[in-house]
């Protein structure tokens, strides 16, 4: 019986841990605050919370938005765009890599801050 109360608290200890984790608050890989100087279209800073809102600024405007990733496709939707916006992304320590699947949109390689 006492074996049997040790194992069922040892059990309710790791559930909590477990559940704590859980809540914690994971991140994904953009998130952080990223910046590139893209010719043209000037200095470009995209910030990421990591749980799916953003926010793309530059020197004309700043605006929030929100963001989903599937494997390497990022879609992005800002506030002042009637469609969202996907780009293919990857990550490489402190570099971000996002080409806009389009062409149409801005992409560029950004560095993290």
């Amino acid at each position: 019986m006492k074996k049997l109360s040790k194992t069922l608290a040892l059990l309710l200890a790791l559930t909590m841990v477990l559940c704590l984790a859980a809540c914690g608050g994971s991140k994904d890989a953009l998130s952080g605050t990223w910046s590139a100087d893209l010719g043209d279209d000037g200095v470009i800073t995209w910030t990421f919370d990591g749980k799916g809102k953003c926010t793309m600024e530059n020197s004309y405007m700043k605006q929030k938005g929100t963001y989903t990733i599937d494997g390497d496709q990022l879609t992005v939707t800002l506030e002042s765009w009637s469609d969202p916006s996907t780009y293919t992304f990857s990550v490489d320590g402190s570099s971000l890599t996002m080409n806009e699947n389009s062409g149409y949109g801005i992409s560029g390689t950004f560095a993290k801050k």
